[in-house]
């Protein structure tokens, strides 16, 4: 029995276009298309970039000024849930101007936060954040919390910093 070359190259080749082709149609048009869709839906986002990788969406977002961080990202779970069904929402949210100094004020307030968040006192964070406020004029504080994050905007003048800290469900007694 002889093989024929052509038409077996043939034959790979097509099936390499349509299992690859079909992948890549179902990557833009079922996947990418309605998480891009579902970010340029979301209010106040100047720019965004975003990947999908081994079961997690990695958004990156830059907000204009005034953009209510709570919203952004209940809105993107909302929208994009066709597409984050299963796979773990990495948002990264930077605002149209960062800052040193605030990249500064928020690590001398850091320790507190992440020992509330540690003890699960929740109500300790926006007494740290009022604190750093208040001790350093011009310094803009808003803290919002849901279910799964504590939401955290720190404002001074043009600069924004935004930082979303997961936050994990109390246990009950007999599991912990």
């Amino acid at each position: 029995m002889r093989i024929r070359w052509i038409p077996a190259l043939v034959s790979v080749a097509v099936s390499a276009l349509l299992l690859f082709g079909g992948w890549y149609t179902y990557d833009q048009f079922a996947v990418k298309g309605p998480l891009e869709k579902a970010i340029s839906n979301l209010p106040n986002v100047v720019d965004s970039t975003s990947s999908l990788e081994n079961g997690t969406a990695n958004v990156s977002l830059t907000l204009a000024e005034g953009a209510d961080l709570r919203t952004v990202y209940d809105q993107l779970t909302t929208d994009g849930s066709s597409v984050l069904k299963g796979r773990d929402l990495k948002l990264d949210v930077t605002g149209s101007v960062s800052s040193d100094e605030l990249d500064k004020l928020w690590s001398t307030v850091l320790f507190d936060v992440a020992q509330a968040m540690e003890t699960k006192t929740y109500s300790q964070i926006p007494a740290a954040l009022d604190e750093l406020a208040a001790a350093n004029a011009g310094l803009t504080v808003n803290t919002e919390m849901d279910d799964t994050n504590v939401y955290i905007t720190l404002t001074k003048g043009e600069a924004v910093k935004y930082i979303i800290l997961p936050r994990t469900p109390a246990t009950m007694g007999v599991w912990e």
